[in-house]
């Protein structure tokens, strides 16, 4: 008889302790879950809501002619391009609506230059590998608030730029703010203006436009911002994402150079556009990777004094369009 109490006694402690606990820990496990779903959702379709990026871009060989202050000054081939660019935001304090993070931005970029025409006497440049690497380390401040009942999100950047072939030191910043316009299950619209405190830079001022929509029906959408992106996209492999479309991307890379006519500290910027297919896909809980192939076209690439317009610029180059390749591997939050 005794036996049997402690039996039903052991029943019951384990049903009044072990159950809530347990239906707890699966309470808990589902909210992770979900989660993780929402932030793999928002991390696939915006990079900036990422830990971290690091991506390794090989480009074809292709042909180039190039202007020293409206000259002809070199034309041949390119024999190769390639560039690493490794990206992060770590936030460091949080309160409330506001975010203060630390930023980190390592670029890098190759070029192997053949069949070299110098087309003046002086400055002359010969076949071979031409590297650049900078470092730019920086801050940033975000706010979320409302304005006429909508959310908006505001804030600032701070960067310092280093060459890490020479003793060349500068700082640019970035004021933005974004505006929540439409935001439902199937479509989110967005708009806002970002300044650029960087006289190099294209475009000062620039205005922002961001749409997402789901096609009912459908397992397509369609996202575009402007002015970086506009793709179309499809779920695949069932968390993986597909997409298809133009991407601009922009690299700006510094060097100090003491010979004739680069005297002192120059940016070499380049403009390029991405045209292909891309696909990520969820390799771990916070781990994607992905691999984008397709057409790559340079409507700018330009040497300048970074302290000027960028109309005023030494150097500008104009290349042709060839294939390219990229690999990323990104940290979620």
């Amino acid at each position: 008889m005794l036996q049997k109490r402690a039996l039903v006694l052991s029943l019951f402690f384990l049903f009044i302790f072990y159950f809530p606990v347990s239906a707890q820990q699966s309470k808990d496990d589902s909210l992770r879950l979900m989660r993780d779903r929402m932030a793999q959702w928002a991390a696939l379709r915006y990079p900036t809501q990422r830990l971290a990026i690091v991506e390794v871009e090989s480009a074809g060989n292709v042909d180039y002619t190039s202007k020293l202050y409206g000259k002809d000054f070199l034309k041949g081939r390119i024999r190769g391009k390639s560039a690493v660019r490794a990206v992060f935001n770590v936030p460091v304090y949080t309160s409330g609506t506001q975010e203060l993070s630390v930023l980190g931005v390592y670029n890098s970029q190759e070029m192997v230059l053949r069949n070299t025409v110098n087309q003046i006497s002086q400055p002359r440049v010969n076949d071979g590998t031409y590297t650049l690497q900078t470092l730019s380390p920086g801050i940033n401040y975000k706010r979320t608030d409302t304005l006429f009942h909508k959310p908006v999100l505001w804030g600032g950047t701070l960067m310092t730029h280093f060459s890490l072939q020479s003793s060349y030191v500068r700082a640019t910043g970035l004021i933005y703010g974004v505006i929540s316009l439409k935001t439902t299950r199937t479509t989110r619209i967005y708009a806002g203006l970002a300044i650029s405190i960087d006289p190099s830079n294209i475009i000062p001022v620039i205005p922002t436009f961001s749409y997402w929509h789901k096609f009912g029906g459908s397992p397509w959408e369609v996202n575009i911002d402007l002015p970086t992106r506009a793709l179309l996209r499809r779920p695949v492999f069932s968390k993986g994402l597909l997409s298809l479309g133009t991407e601009l991307i922009q690299r700006t890379l510094i060097r100090k150079i003491d010979e004739s006519p680069f005297q002192g500290g120059v940016a070499f910027r380049d403009l390029s556009l991405r045209n292909g297919l891309t696909l990520e896909y969820p390799v771990l809980r916070k781990v994607l990777i992905g691999c984008s192939a397709g057409l790559l076209y340079t409507p700018q690439y330009r040497i300048q004094d970074p302290g000027k317009r960028n109309s005023d610029y030494i150097v500008g180059v104009k290349r042709d369009p060839g294939p390219y390749m990229n690999i990323s591997i990104s940290l979620l939050r």
